[in-house]
């Protein structure tokens, strides 16, 4: 329906790469990486950084009223321009608005350790939701910088060849959707950090992948090297919806040289500790877990714990060939057996 500018922008920066992060899931996937745990931005930040919206509401009120009401007899195209700019807004309200919820509905509110199946089938869907907001947005944006270069353009136009007395209207109306263009790029920008800024926790590694604008870069840090994970709540309002940073310190860390830093976790607290259960394969705690699970459905799975070897290697080889069954029980499961189920991917990691 739209035009794909997200590939566009892929073709031309080679850095750009929405599904950088399902690419890097496949390939761990093909490693051998059974679980995973990834981490964004909580959907909190959408909704904090979503002022400028409210200005570009309030100008494009401004801007509509000027068009109109400045002048005794508006013409057919000044007309035009405030109802395209109208229709601009509103539309770009309506698509920030199902972004948000989409990415809350498929993120959560907070990260946890996933089978790495599910990980790519959530990324993609992630990709999909803010590869059409991109390119909506970016397309409402070159429709607001044609009507800025229009209302310049006639602005200038008129002072030079008809002295039009209403050229400080026209002027104020382009300043005011020049404001607008600055608000629109700022938003999307803020937007691409949330969507593409990810951490992907595995056994013994962390890797982060931090964009900015059409720049990437990515770093690792190896739980060897890590001395110290620190978490905390951003203020009464962070603890009130439970989000937070996180920093991630490694050995020989001085002046912040070495320091990771996520920012705007979900449940910053239980994170860390989810963190370190990864990095340091905390199997013991899981096995209780496990065999909870195993309890719940021994008629279906045959096995009743896992405290052996042997019953380890049938339970791997009952995962292996009845992957899907326990998939459903994931699908079908209340929190604390979709828990049990992602203790036991691990556990057989």
């Amino acid at each position: 329906m739209f035009i794909n500018f997200s590939r566009i922008i892929a073709w031309m920066f080679k850095s750009f790469d929405i599904a950088w992060d399902t690419k890097l899931l496949e390939k761990l996937e093909k490693d051998g990486t059974r679980f995973v745990m990834i981490i964004k931005k909580h959907w909190i930040y959408s909704i904090l950084i979503s002022w400028r919206i409210l200005f570009v509401i309030v100008i494009a009120c401004a801007n509509v009223w000027l068009l109109i009401f400045s002048q005794t007899n508006p013409d057919t195209i000044t007309i035009s321009v405030a109802i395209l700019l109208s229709i601009n807004v509103l539309w770009w309200l309506v698509v920030v608005v199902i972004y948000i919820r989409r990415f809350r509905h498929i993120q959560g509110n907070k990260p946890y350790v996933e089978d790495i199946y599910f990980a790519i089938a959530k990324s993609k869907l992630s990709d999909s939701a803010f590869v059409n907001f991109f390119n909506q947005t970016v397309l409402l944006l070159i429709i607001l910088f044609s009507l800025t270069i229009f209302t310049v353009f006639t602005s200038i136009s008129s002072l030079l060849f008809s002295g039009d007395s209403h050229f400080s209207f026209g002027f104020i109306n382009a300043v005011l959707l020049i404001i607008q263009l600055g608000l629109f790029y700022g938003y999307l920008g803020s937007m691409i950090n949330q969507e593409m800024d990810f951490k992907v926790v595995i056994p013994g590694q962390i890797l982060f992948y931090n964009q900015l604008g059409v720049f990437g870069d990515s770093q690792s840090m190896n739980s060897e090297k890590i001395k110290t994970i620190n978490s905390k709540h951003a203020g009464l309002f962070g603890a009130f919806i439970n989000y937070g940073n996180i920093v991630v310190l490694t050995e020989g860390d001085q002046a912040s040289n070495g320091q990771m830093t996520m920012d705007y976790v979900g449940d910053p607290l239980n994170t860390v500790k989810e963190i370190q259960r990864v990095l340091e394969r905390d199997f013991e705690s899981m096995e209780k877990k496990v065999n909870l699970l195993l309890q719940k459905f021994r008629t279906q799975i045959g096995i009743e714990n896992i405290d052996t070897p042997e019953n380890k290697e049938r339970l791997r080889e009952f995962v292996k060939n009845n992957d899907v069954m326990l998939q459903n029980i994931f699908k079908t499961g209340d929190a604390e057996t979709k828990q049990e189920v992602r203790e036991l991917y691990i556990l057989l990691q």
